[in-house]
């Protein structure tokens, strides 16, 4: 029985979390999502760290929630994904509430953040560590780098 069970074991840690989870969007079902016609949020997770690892020990910011509407933090995902969350939506232009999570193996943060999206804009969550237990997390619009929304925690 144990010359099965280590090769299984293997085989399960191996396959876990081996795609990223898909974007989230609230384009209509069937709807060909032209990201010109779209807000775009990303978070520098997905940005700066694309080859990412399951236990690379790097903080990741995290999409939880877009206008009270959970889309992230799904429990279970983690055997089909890399993470429980996306690291990206392609959003309707408008006006949203985005609950983000800053995480670390052993501690999280929530902060909830207000925009105005435009269509064809690109905006990417930031985090910057400022001091013991505080955190500045903002919205970042790519093309010009105005800062969309801020908050500090």
């Amino acid at each position: 029985m144990k010359n099965i069970a280590a090769p299984l074991l293997a085989s399960f840690l191996a396959l876990q979390g081996c795609a990223e989870m898909p974007d989230y969007s609230n384009a209509n079902a069937g709807e060909t999502v032209d990201e010109a016609r779209y807000t775009v949020l990303e978070t520098e997770t997905y940005a700066g760290r694309p080859q990412r690892q399951f236990l690379d020990l790097q903080p990741d910011l995290n999409i939880i929630r877009v206008n009270d509407e959970k889309v992230g933090n799904i429990p279970f995902s983690t055997y089909y994904y890399k993470n429980d969350s996306p690291q990206r939506a392609v959003l309707k232009p408008g006006k949203y509430t985005v609950q983000l999570e800053y995480h670390l193996p052993r501690k999280f943060l929530f902060t909830n953040l207000e925009f105005e999206g435009k269509p064809g804009q690109k905006i990417i969550a930031r985090s910057k560590y400022v001091g013991l237990d505080r955190l500045q997390i903002w919205l970042e619009d790519v093309a010009t780098g105005e800062v969309v929304s801020k908050g500090m925690h």
